[in-house]
Order: C-alpha cells, then sequence, then structure tokens
C-alpha cells in the first residue's frame, strides 16, 4: 500500500513538472529568411542582443545593442563604431555620443522597431551576440538573403 501511493505521488509530480515547463516557454529570438529554415535563439533573461557587423561603407566594425522590451519591441538601445559612416546615428538629439577606446559611442538611443530586417553578406560578417554567444548570420543564410530578426510573443499561462 505504502509503494503504490509512492508510486502515484511520483506520478503526480512528474505530471506536474510537466504542465510547469509546457506553461513557462521561453521567450525566444525569430531569425527568417525567406525559403530557408527558421531559427530561433532564446532570449535570457536579460533580453539584451547585439548586431555586430562590418560597415558597408567604412569597412570598419559596428556594435548596435538591442533591449527587447515585453510588448515586443525591439528598441536600439546603443550603437558603438571605429568611424562615422554614412546611416550611423551621430545626432545629439539621438543620445550621448562619447569615445571610449578608440570608438565612438552613442548611449540612450530610443529607436523602436518590430523586427530587424537585413542583408547577410561575407564582406559585412553579420554576428547576432546574445548572452556570451555569437550567431553567425552570414554563414547561416546565402549571401544577399533577407534575413528577419524578431521576438517570438509567448503566451505565460502561469
Amino acid at each position: 500500500m505504502v509503494l503504490r501511493r509512492q508510486l502515484l505521488l511520483l506520478i503526480f509530480l512528474c505530471a506536474i513538472c510537466t504542465m510547469i515547463s509546457g506553461c513557462l516557454q521561453q521567450e525566444r529570438l525569430i531569425i527568417e529568411s525567406p525559403g530557408q529554415t527558421e531559427r530561433s535563439i532564446p532570449l535570457g533573461q536579460s533580453r539584451i542582443f547585439s548586431l555586430r557587423y562590418t560597415h558597408s561603407v567604412e569597412k570598419t566594425p559596428v556594435v548596435e545593442t538591442f533591449r527587447v522590451r515585453e510588448d515586443g519591441i525591439l528598441l536600439l538601445v546603443s550603437t558603438a563604431y571605429k568611424s562615422y559612416g554614412v546611416g550611423l546615428p551621430s545626432l545629439p538629439s539621438e543620445g550621448k555620443l562619447t569615445i571610449r577606446d578608440g570608438w565612438f559611442v552613442l548611449e540612450n538611443l530610443q529607436r523602436e522597431y518590430r523586427d530587424i530586417r537585413l542583408r547577410v553578406g561575407p564582406e559585412a560578417a553579420v554576428l547576432l551576440e546574445q548572452e556570451q554567444q555569437s550567431h553567425p548570420l552570414h554563414e547561416w543564410y546565402p549571401a544577399g538573403s533577407l534575413v528577419i530578426i524578431r521576438q517570438q510573443l509567448s503566451k505565460k499561462r502561469i
């Protein structure tokens, strides 16, 4: 009788754990390209990721840092680059520009995006960096591919 109760308790606990893990789906970044395999990356607790690439005109490194809001908006919060270039933010009205270790760093940006759309290729060597991991988008998709990054919104039922 005791063994049966223990077995029932174990089955009950396993069922509860399975239900909880299904309800607490981890939020993810979705990386997709038309006609290609969709990939996803866990968003992580920091909700921060960066895009690192080589600027197409200046041929110098750029790092754009994003924070993902709860509503799924991707918020560009800072950008760092080695030299001024076409399309790089630099206006004082956009944030605070400083120079650190040879990098121009523009912080306190508040640019909102529902998704990020970019083209990949070996020249730009686009990397998505998140929680100490680097994901080579330029190796995942053929050169010239349109790549779309967005948050997968999940419903937390608990």
